[in-house]
């Protein structure tokens, strides 16, 4: 059958279709990459993340297989919060009847940040974390002198 410029061609059936691109990375997976990597190569992981980069082996074997480890742990630590992290969330929100304790707007779960400050931890919305930490890091005296400019 010849192809008719201008007419798509069908859409195939969703049963036929099948999921492009690789599997969905797990942390078991991750950590199992990960302990096969530091056995086969007789490294132990620093900082509670990666191995030290195997500087002096670029292009071997080692090098190669570093770098799909890295690549795999920014993927997975690029994800949102895992299933622990959304639960304390979720307990804070309630805690705060769904607003943000800074702006007084409502807030839910899906934009809500964990501040996890000691005397009084909360859940913000990005922009009033981002605000609180830049109050933290200048001092008190900074948001009093910030006063006479609002």
């Amino acid at each position: 059958m010849a192809k008719t410029p201008g007419v798509a061609a069908p859409a195939p059936d969703a049963a036929v279709r099948r999921r492009a691109g690789r599997p969905r990375l797990t942390s078991e997976d991750w950590s199992a990459r990960l302990a096969d990597y530091c056995r086969r190569y007789d490294v132990s992981v620093r900082d509670g993340a990666l191995p030290a980069f195997p500087s002096g082996r670029r292009e071997t074997a080692q090098h190669r297989e570093w770098m799909s480890l890295y690549k795999a742990h920014r993927r997975l630590s690029g994800r949102g919060p895992d299933a622990a992290e959304r639960a304390q969330r979720q307990e804070r929100l309630t805690a705060q009847r769904g607003r943000c304790p800074l702006c007084r707007q409502p807030l839910d779960l899906e934009e809500a940040r964990l501040d996890d400050w000691k005397p009084d931890p909360a859940v913000l919305h990005a922009r009033c974390l981002d605000f609180v930490l830049l109050a933290r890091a200048l001092g008190p005296e900074a948001l009093e002198r910030t006063r006479t400019r609002i």
